[in-house]
């Protein structure tokens, strides 16, 4: 009978909310990257609209090697630059919306 190789490993990616602010700040803003708050609302504010999320998640899925379930993809998890991380790292551990 033949020996199955262990299975591989999986790693979570650690997913940078520095990386994710450099994001924001490029596509969105025209702040400096040192003074966006990481609570900031940039949905209440205007500054990321339903296609600028999509655009988040196209680039967070490209960075990240991941897949947004269609379930993630509320405004809530979107508000801020730690929402998003939160939200990145729950679907890169698998999971879904909070």
């Amino acid at each position: 009978m033949p020996v199955e190789p262990p299975p591989t490993p999986t790693t979570t990616p650690v997913i940078s909310e520095d990386e994710i602010v450099r994001f924001v700040v490029d596509h969105f803003l025209d702040d400096d990257v040192d003074g966006l708050d990481p609570e900031r609302d940039l949905l209440a504010e205007g500054s990321i609209d339903s296609l600028g999320v999509l655009h988040v998640v196209a680039w967070l899925e490209n960075r990240y090697g991941m897949t947004f379930p269609s379930e993630a993809l509320s405004q809530r998890n979107f508000r801020s630059v730690r929402a998003i991380r939160e939200t990145a790292e729950r679907v890169a551990a698998g999971g879904g919306e909070a």
